[in-house]
């Protein structure tokens, strides 16, 4: 009896240990909705071959940047608009569900900042509907809360105020293990250094409140190389608490759009920064690719095998997407 008893507590503590176990596979991928090209409106090409990429990248969890995404008038105030229905992540969703699962997503259209606004002679610039971020998130798989307006993002009056107002918090909630993490979505300024430093600074704050009780993940276009980032401003970026890991001192993740004979990769701008309480099982590397080299003969992603780098950035982005795998401790 005893012996049947130790038996029951062994493959309960296995059973346990396996069911909390599950990991979780987060892409970010920046769109550039500035080409036409690349919208769903101009090519449903387009929409199909990124909706392809992401399929075969067995994500759970999906940060966008620079979406294009309509916009509706709002009356009520001349600073922000409202996403129109039948818009491309509509389309991306309902044509990712059923793939493992039923799809849903949040964006910052909705609260993205529409008209230059200026608070206590500080300005904040505005986007436009090429700039907007979404989140894309397995439904199937975890229970997610927008704390946009917990944080009156919405209305622009809240604690932590960023350029474009394009930032995302969502919180989630695994449906079969019960652990709780917080991701955040961002795009910082690409060309303006002294607002680019002054978001990087809020966004560290940010990182900070959640990171105290919560699992906190950071993904998106960050517009600042790896080795800027550490460790004035993360501890843990890319998968590793060091930078030396890569020879470039960080991954490269653009594509040089004008090479005509390979594809070549530019910056390391685009990252994914943890908080302690988040165990890293894959680092950061592009989807699809586990060399991360600088310079490619061809590359094959989604359907397609592009042989140079203005193939593909005529046809996907001038960025590639990157892929991160962790636990909650």
């Amino acid at each position: 009896m005893r012996n049947k008893r130790i038996l029951y507590i062994f493959i309960f503590l296995i059973s346990f240990n396996f069911i909390f176990a599950e990991s979780v596979k987060v892409v970010s991928f920046n769109l550039n909705g500035t080409a036409r090209n690349h919208r769903f409106e101009t090519s449903y090409q387009w929409a199909d071959e990124i909706i392809s990429i992401l399929k075969k990248s067995d994500a759970d969890i999906i940060l966008l940047q620079e979406v294009y995404i309509p916009l509706d008038k709002r009356m009520d105030t001349p600073y922000f608009r409202k996403a129109k229905k039948n818009n491309v992540l509509d389309y991306f969703t309902s044509h990712l569900s059923g793939y493992n699962g039923v799809w849903n997503y949040f964006t910052s259209a909705n609260y993205m900042l529409r008209k230059d606004m200026k608070i206590s002679e500080e300005l904040y610039k505005s986007g436009n509907n090429t700039q907007n971020n979404a989140l894309l998130f397995n439904s199937s798989k975890f229970k997610a809360k927008d704390l946009s307006k917990q944080l009156n993002l919405e209305d622009f009056s809240g604690k932590y105020k960023f350029d474009k107002n394009s930032i995302q918090v969502i919180e989630f909630s695994d449906i079969k293990t019960s652990s709780k993490f917080v991701i955040i979505n961002v795009h910082l300024p690409s060309v303006d250094n002294v607002h680019k430093l002054r978001d990087l600074d809020t966004l560290k704050l940010l990182f900070n409140s959640y990171k105290i009780h919560q699992a906190v993940i950071i993904g998106g276009d960050i517009n600042i190389s790896r080795k800027d980032l550490m460790p004035s401003y993360f501890e843990f970026v890319d998968g590793t608490d060091s930078w030396y890991y890569d020879k470039n001192f960080g991954l490269l993740t653009s594509i040089s759009g004008k090479k005509s004979d390979g594809v070549a990769f530019a910056n390391d701008f685009d990252h994914f920064i943890f908080s302690n309480k988040v165990k890293i099982i894959t680092k950061m590397m592009r989807v699809n690719d586990c060399l991360n080299k600088t310079w490619y003969s061809n590359i094959k992603l989604g359907n397609h095998t592009f042989y140079n780098s203005k193939e593909y950035t005529k046809m996907i982005s001038d960025h590639y997407p990157i892929i991160i795998e962790f636990e909650i401790d």
